[in-house]
């Protein structure tokens, strides 16, 4: 079944506790900021930060430009502040000219602050304390690690930490995480962190068929001591853990120079599969980007745990299990793949593995097991684990995510808690939308993403933020920016001009005096909702009440509110806050929620009061976008409208006309979204209408819809075979 089993084990984000330390901290996004010509070391000066803030190089790419982006960890006495690097563009003197990215601003940590109070060793007992009552029995504990760092929190708050995990070996493996405070030992924040000479022999599995490595394939790079091989080389080891959860295994050896006799579940050679395609993805790495995947040899363990169907990335090495029922043993390339991966996010921008920044992190996993099939094979499926599935298609879809019954495809269907699995369908989509645009391809589009990932993105990155990056290293890379722009917009996702903390998604149109109930997570912004009032309205007022948590309310005109800039923001301890404007604007007001604490159930609501007749004029205008939108083949394109000043109900007679060029307009399912976020299915799909085209006229009935706001035409291809474009849609009131 589609959607029941996953790569890695599924998490959820915990709430992050509440605390009392008071230190300024406020973050500033830079978006394109202009540096001059800065000497390196004098780059915090010139940003205006507070004492003590300096940056640490980590990781360089040259540019077109003939300039190097250079990833720079923001450092405050010398501890790395979590979740807070950015990239810097250098001249050949090491000037810094551009930056981009989040920043602290400053903090006013005393130096009693400064000195943990506890070591690091006790950071990973804590944690211990915490999972260990959750601990299957014999399981066992690997590769701790306590990093230092400093926290800053919501709303101007920050604290000493360390960033603490570990792995738990066993039947149920897990990799616990958190964030720690090193002088009280409170746990803040805690997640699953598991992501998921020559030589020859057999390959595959009976869904792929059997191949041979020294014939089908090129030839395993093994080492040979004598007449003993083992699939070990400089770049990968392959060890058989022999059914066992834990331990290290034992490198696979054979007498030279062919390997047989490991074949299990319907699987020829899972040991050999391992060995090669960590092989081609080591290799993929380095051609491509100049640089191994990890900073250290790839370890692949295989045949792990008995029945086991799981892969996962452990922050140490690659683990397959054999299957059972569902999978095959879990060997394919794109899987292999996929786990690398994960560990290539840990080692550059550490995506932390919960919220928007988990759907990312897991997204650039599935888009790296498409570009290996594609440095490989010369093309790509497009399908996550389609080779190891026994029943089915595949585990996730990239271009059309939600096909398997849970993914989402826009940032506007994101909610705080959504699984990391199904919000990966946002970036999927994206990427598969990329390299599908005309002059791009699966590997020109994993660059612009692979770089922005090593350079650009920082831990706790969201969707919107995450495409400033992707922006950012496309412009690097000489390539068509706005190319990267139309992917992103296609899911909703966009690069907040001017800098911002992204909230990801439309959230709608607030209609007048109409709650709507919204949950969050601490540290996060909610979706962005809208309120346009009709012309000659008074008294708008914007409230939030109710509920449990404490969630603040940020309000600015004509552009999403940042935790740096807004036009209203009460900051009241509880949900009861509220924003007035007596004479208020006609133009757009964009309303979002922050969690100063995880929150739930709490009602945002806009009231206002009409003009005598309740309209905005009277109503009947007429609204068109005449701009193309492609529409990939199995993929969906949206195309927006925005609407003000009409009257509020709208029309029972709303005329939408929508023309579409497409070669078999059977394929189209067309839906238009109010800007409440309610829908109404214009044309169904039906596979046996071939003909050509969409120039229709329908009839919708808005009478009970406040009609000011962004509208969209969702334009879904379900089936295989054809493309095409939205031409043009418009609105008669």
């Amino acid at each position: 079944m589609p959607g029941t089993f996953r790569l890695n084990i599924l998490v959820a984000a915990m709430g992050l506790a509440a605390f009392s330390t008071a230190n300024a901290a406020t973050t500033e996004h830079l978006h394109a900021r202009t540096l001059g010509v800065t000497p390196a070391s004098q780059l915090a000066h010139t940003l205006g930060l507070g004492n003590g803030m300096s940056f640490k190089a980590r990781f360089s790419r040259p540019t077109r430009h003939g300039t190097d982006t250079v990833r720079m960890q923001q450092m405050y006495n010398g501890v790395p502040v979590y979740g807070r690097s950015i990239a810097v563009e250098q001249n050949a003197q090491g000037q810094a000219l551009v930056a981009n990215g989040p920043v602290a601003q400053s903090f006013n940590l005393s130096a009693s602050d400064m000195r943990a109070k506890l070591t690091g060793d006790r950071a990973v007992e804590v944690l211990r304390g915490r999972h260990n009552p959750f601990m299957a029995p014999g399981q066992s504990i690997h590769n701790a690690k306590a990093d230092l760092y400093v926290y800053p929190e919501s709303q101007g708050q920050a604290r000493l930490v360390y960033l603490t995990s570990y792995f738990a070996a066993g039947n149920q493996p897990a990799r616990p995480t958190a964030i720690i405070d090193a002088n009280t030992g409170e746990i803040i924040e805690q997640w699953d962190g598991l992501t998921t000479a020559d030589g020859y022999g057999p390959g595959g599995n009976q869904k792929t068929g059997q191949y041979q490595y020294g014939t089908d394939y090129p030839a395993l790079v093994v080492t040979a001591s004598g007449s003993t091989c083992s699939l070990s080389n400089s770049d990968v080891k392959t060890y058989d853990m022999n059914n066992a959860m834990s331990g290290s295994g034992t490198l696979v050896s054979f007498p030279c120079y062919t390997h047989t006799g490991d074949g299990v579940n319907g699987a020829y050679s899972p040991e050999n599969d391992a060995h090669h395609f960590g092989q081609v993805v080591h290799d993929m790495y380095n051609n491509w980007f100049g640089a191994p995947p990890l900073n250290f040899t790839l370890v692949m363990k295989v045949h792990l745990g008995s029945n086991y169907e799981n892969a996962y990335w452990d922050g140490s090495a690659m683990n397959f299990g054999d299957g059972a029922s569902t999978f095959y043993p879990l060997t394919s390339l794109d899987v292999t793949s996929h786990e690398i991966s994960h560990g290539f996010t840990e080692q550059h921008s550490n995506l932390q593995y919960s919220g928007q920044s988990g759907g990312m992190n897991e997204a650039f996993s599935d888009m790296a097991g498409e570009a290996a099939e594609y440095y490989d094979r010369g093309s790509n499926d497009w399908l996550v684990g389609a080779e190891i599935i026994k029943s089915g298609t595949a585990l996730r879809y990239m271009c059309n995510p939600t096909q398997d019954g849970s993914s989402i495809d826009n940032a506007a269907d994101y909610y705080s808690g959504l699984n990391v699995h199904y919000s990966s369908g946002v970036y999927n989509k994206a990427f598969c939308t990329l390299a599908k645009t005309s002059g791009w391809n699966t590997k020109k589009a994993f660059e612009v993403f692979e770089r922005a990932n090593a350079l650009y993105w920082s831990s706790t990155a969201t969707f919107n933020s995450g495409a400033c990056g992707v922006e950012s290293a496309s412009d690097d890379l000489g390539y068509t920016t706005s190319d990267v722009v139309s992917a992103f917009n296609a899911v909703g996702v966009s690069c907040p001009s001017g800098g911002g903390g992204g909230g990801g998604g439309t959230g709608g149109s607030l209609q007048n005096g109409t709650a709507v109930s919204l949950s969050g997570s601490s540290g996060a912004f909610s979706n962005t909702y809208t309120v346009q009032v009709p012309s000659g309205s008074s008294n708008l007022v914007i409230s939030t009440s109710g509920g449990s948590g404490d969630a603040d309310l940020y309000v600015k005109l004509g552009s999403e509110p940042t935790l740096s800039s807004y036009d209203c923001r009460p900051y009241k301890n509880g949900n009861s806050e509220s924003c007035s404007f007596s004479s208020p604007s006609t133009s757009t007001y964009y309303v979002k929620l922050y969690g100063y604490s995880s929150y739930s159930g709490v009602s945002l609501k806009a009231t206002w009061t009409e003009p005598s007749g309740g309209g905005g004029g009277g109503g009947g205008g007429f609204y068109e976008n005449s701009t193309n939108v492609n529409i990939p083949d199995q993929s969906t394109a949206s195309s927006y409208i925005s609407v003000s000043g009409e009257a509020n109900p709208g029309p029972s007679d709303l005329q939408v006309h929508v023309k579409i060029v497409h070669t078999y307009r059977g394929d189209l399912r067309i839906t238009l979204y109010s800007p409440s976020g309610s829908s109404v299915v214009l044309k169904s799909p039906s596979g046996s209408d071939g003909t050509d085209n969409v120039d229709q006229t329908y009839t919708v009935n808005a009478s009970s819809l406040n009609p000011n706001g962004q509208w969209r035409l969702k334009v879904d291809d379900v089936y295989a075979g054809d493309t095409g474009y939205i031409d043009d849609w418009s609105l008669q009131f």
